[in-house]
């Protein structure tokens, strides 16, 4: 951790030159400072430098985001061993140590925005969203490790070490930071470019307060999280339709309060992308064979299907399965894209979960395209690509074409042209109105208003056309089943799962890779990274229990 803070004043140049061709910087010197930040120029490059960091948290293996959860678990590829909650899982896990340092460096330049703009009234409006950026990091820190060291300022010098502050503390000076904001003038009130703003922020405050909550246990903190998400929108009808929402049109969709913006005029090349549309699914063979690139990690589990199938007295009446599943794979998985093709393309495998089996024969008959599929039974144990019965497990671990892949964040523009894992262009989604309504229905649940709950839940699920919850229903499984059927794949469940007390209950009876009582107390905080403890001594000693 001392090399972050030792390199926190160059952290800024070093971000600008590592990705000169992407930001298109033209720098004066080696050594950028006031001649070159007090230019324009300057500091627009520095601001893109700090958006920059956005993509290097969110872009890639989402291994603490998503991982180790009940939504997902190992295929052919196995997932990271931080997600197996094994022995060999330790403080010097690399996927916990890069995520940790790539926070502390998007801190970093977030701070180093603020320095320089400080003193310009013509910036407030930009240190404004570095302090919503830099807010949400440390909210990502403290989910996943507890309290962590603020860092409040740019660092011209060494800091040879920072105490690490308590969990409570990491979590008022978040929210301070986000009311200050939210509260203040020089955010917009709302944008769809990616740009920080004051929606974003009231949603940041409200999960803020949401979590702080479940430590503190003062029932004034969930109220304060409602006031706060409908600030942010909460309340408001969600009036795209979820398919549409979840595809390229659907970026800039003023739903989403918050984004991280790809474009190709904003690339290296083709394969400069993200990594989401290659998670979340089967492998689909080589490129000659016309499908995406999935990397079979992360592959969803029977229940990532079957939570579909509760809450609900017909689950084929909810839109966003169909939305998030590609149930039936052609010739070509881009095929179903293309309008002169999809009824017409050959299905070569029909994913029929539970609830359709007993209408098999009636899909077959809608369409000629579907005549010869093969039917995939989503099961315990139902029959595989051979037509031979094998286990859900078996299928997510051996099975080529063995399970649907998400489609939800299927890149249909450069996703489709590129055969890589990086090659995704979509939009990803860090904040949307849907979150921010079943925020606010997780805090009226927590402040004893299940009737608040229940007409925040129903706005979701009416987007949905899903059936409609009773107030009876509403409690935090409701809660989270909601937020899987809704939410799945976007970087939430891990934290979804700490935050409420569940992540055992719901890993070990939902994740194949886990055992019954694998998941010990010591799991629900990530480890504080070896390197860090090592570089920064205020930390020895102050290692989270269990590690």
């Amino acid at each position: 951790m001392k090399k972050i803070y030792t390199l926190a004043a160059v952290l800024s140049f070093a971000a600008l030159t590592g990705c000169s061709s992407f930001l298109d910087q033209d720098l004066k010197s080696n050594v950028p400072g006031p001649e070159f930040y007090g230019t324009a120029q300057g500091y627009e490059s520095l601001r893109n430098a700090a958006y920059s960091s956005l993509r290097s948290i969110y872009g890639g293996d989402p291994w603490l985001f998503e991982g180790g959860t009940d939504l997902f678990a190992t295929g052919r590829t196995s997932v990271n061993v931080c997600n197996l909650y094994s022995n060999a899982y330790t403080s010097a896990n690399d996927a916990v140590t890069t995520f940790y340092t790539e926070h502390y460096k998007a801190i970093s330049l977030a701070n180093e925005l603020i320095y320089w703009g400080n003193d310009d009234a013509t910036r407030k409006n930009v240190v404004a969203q570095a302090r919503g950026l830099r807010a949400l990091y440390y909210l990502n820190l403290v989910q996943q490790f507890g309290g962590v060291p603020l860092i409040k300022e740019r660092v011209s010098g060494i800091l040879e070490s920072v105490e690490r502050a308590s969990t409570l503390d990491t979590y008022n000076y978040i929210i301070s930071e986000l009311e200050s904001i939210a509260g203040g003038d020089d955010l917009v009130a709302e944008a769809t470019d990616g740009t920080f703003n004051k929606r974003a922020a009231n949603h940041y405050l409200a999960k803020a307060y949401l979590s702080r909550g479940y430590i503190s246990n003062d029932k004034q903190d969930f109220v304060k999280a409602i006031s706060a998400a409908e600030a942010a929108g909460a309340g408001q009808p969600l009036t795209t339709e979820y398919s549409t929402l979840f595809s390229n049109a659907g970026e800039g969709n003023s739903e989403v309060l918050f984004s991280v913006v790809y474009d190709l005029t904003t690339v290296e090349d083709k394969e400069s992308g993200n990594k989401q549309q290659a998670h979340f699914g089967s492998y689909l063979n080589n490129a000659s064979d016309g499908h995406k690139y999935t990397s079979s990690t992360l592959t969803p589990t029977l229940w990532m299907h079957e939570v579909f199938n509760t809450d609900t007295d017909n689950p084929s009446q909810d839109k966003r399965y169909e939305a998030t599943f590609m149930t039936e794979l052609r010739q070509s998985y881009w095929d179903f894209y293309d309008e002169s093709k999809k009824d017409v393309s050959p299905v070569k495998y029909y994913y029929c979960p539970s609830w359709e089996l007993d209408n098999v024969d009636s899909w077959r008959a809608a369409l000629p395209s579907r005549a010869d599929a093969v039917v995939i039974e989503l099961l315990p144990e139902g029959k595989n690509y051979n037509g031979i019965v094998t286990s859900y497990e078996s299928k997510m671990e051996e099975d080529i074409f063995g399970l649907p892949c998400f489609r939800k964040f299927d890149d249909i523009e450069n996703g489709k042209d590129v055969f890589s894992t990086t090659s995704s262009m979509r939009d990803i989604y860090l904040a949307r109105l849907a979150e921010t309504n079943l925020i606010a229905a997780e805090a009226c649940i927590k402040s004893d208003n299940l009737s608040g709950a229940l007409k925040y839940v129903n706005i979701v699920r009416s987007r949905a056309n899903a059936t409609l919850a009773q107030e009876s229903e509403m409690n935090i499984d409701y809660i989270l089943n909601e937020r899987a059927r809704e939410l799945a794949g976007e970087n939430h469940r891990w934290a979804d799962l700490a935050r409420t007390g569940k992540l055992a209950e719901y890993v070990e009876k939902y994740n194949p890779d886990i055992s019954t009582g694998q998941i010990t107390e010591k799991f629900y905080l990530r480890p504080i990274p070896l390197s860090a403890i090592e570089l920064n001594p205020a930390l020895k000693g102050h290692q989270n229990e269990g590690w």
